[in-house]
């Protein structure tokens, strides 16, 4: 059935319009106006002076946001209520989605998408000045943020996938990237026995070794400070959580290979990624973190299952299955090939 023409029209402008929702969301968050709201109506005036942010400007980025129920904006009052969607946003809702929209990413590069068509290349170290993760190392603030919205997401997509995976009852599982171990001391949960050590970049540790004793697994887990591709500490289980999509083939082959240095005959890998379907195809979902992937980091991208087992085979490890967890991961098991 054709659709009228003004139909595609509006559905065009709502697309067109979207991306400065999305810019406005980002913003506000980062601001932390979300945080300054509440049940109860309060002024712009104070929202702004709360904020630092101009009464004008916050008062016509609030009315927009108003439009997509995200906000409930009472013009008469000049007073603004979050919704039932917008208090996702505060950074002390048990759900809170606060630092995946304020962190550094997609928002502060995709007006640079024409140069990655042209080139193939990412489209950050143009946007930013230098490539993403030097621009976040040199930026401690940001890079806080950064951890907090992989660890909202990590709940969201990782931890459901915990319960999928035969975990042994006793042993070490080596979380490489674990970032402040929310994934880890979910595997660690799933027996008294097991024994963990997380290794991540020297500016994180910090946040880690707080958050892991803040679960009270202090005595359960090491936090060591690591570089992806270098040698990882010997283990029992190796996990790579939404880590090997952020970099190219090459890179990854190293990274799996440094995991297998000094892994034992018997060791198992666990990975937690997306793969996509290998007919071409792909969600919206899916298209849209590829896309994201291609603009953020130089190479990065999902993959399938079988271009995963090629990668996997070329860094010392085997393939064994692949099984699907909530809509945008699966877990990838492997197992150390043999020499």
């Amino acid at each position: 059935m054709v659709r009228e023409p003004i139909a595609e029209i509006a559905a065009l402008f709502d697309v067109y319009q979207s991306g400065l929702v999305f810019h406005c969301l980002c913003a506000v968050t980062r601001l932390g106006v979300p945080d300054q709201l509440g049940e109860e109506p309060r002024p712009v005036t104070e929202v702004a002076a709360a904020v630092g942010a101009d009464t004008d400007a916050l008062r016509r980025v609030l009315r927009l946001l108003a439009g997509h129920q995200l906000v409930d904006f009472d013009p008469a009052a000049d007073a603004v209520t979050l919704t039932g969607r917008g208090v996702l946003l505060r950074s002390d809702h048990p759900l809170s989605l606060a630092a995946t929209f304020a962190t550094l990413g997609v928002s502060d590069v995709a007006h640079r998408t024409a140069d990655a068509l042209r080139t193939g290349r990412a489209a950050a170290p143009v946007a930013l000045g230098e490539d993403f993760w030097s621009f976040l190392a040199a930026r401690p603030q940001r890079q806080a943020v950064f951890s907090q919205a992989m660890a909202e997401q990590a709940r969201l997509l990782s931890l459901p996938c915990v319960d999928l995976v035969d975990w042994p009852a006793e042993g070490v599982v080596v979380d490489l990237g674990g970032g402040t171990g929310a994934l880890l001391a979910a595997v660690l949960n799933t027996s008294p026995q097991l024994r963990g050590l997380l290794v991540d970049q020297p500016q994180v540790l910090d946040r880690s070794r707080a958050a892991v004793a803040e679960r009270g697994l202090a005595d359960r887990c090491e936090v060591r400070a690591g570089d992806l591709f270098g040698p990882a500490p010997a283990g029992d289980v190796y996990v790579l959580s939404r880590v090997l999509h952020d970099w190219d083939d090459e890179a990854v082959v190293r990274i799996l290979a440094a995991a297998a240095t000094n892994a034992p005959a018997d060791a198992r890998l666990v990975i937690f990624e997306d793969v996509l379907p290998e007919d071409g195809s792909a969600t919206a979902a899916q298209a849209w973190a590829d896309i994201a992937m291609m603009l953020l980091y130089e190479g990065a991208r999902e993959r399938t299952a079988e271009q995963y087992r090629i990668l996997l085979d070329r860094g010392g490890w085997q393939l064994r299955e692949t099984v699907p967890g909530p809509p945008g991961m699966h877990v990838i098991d492997a197992a150390r090939r043999p020499a």
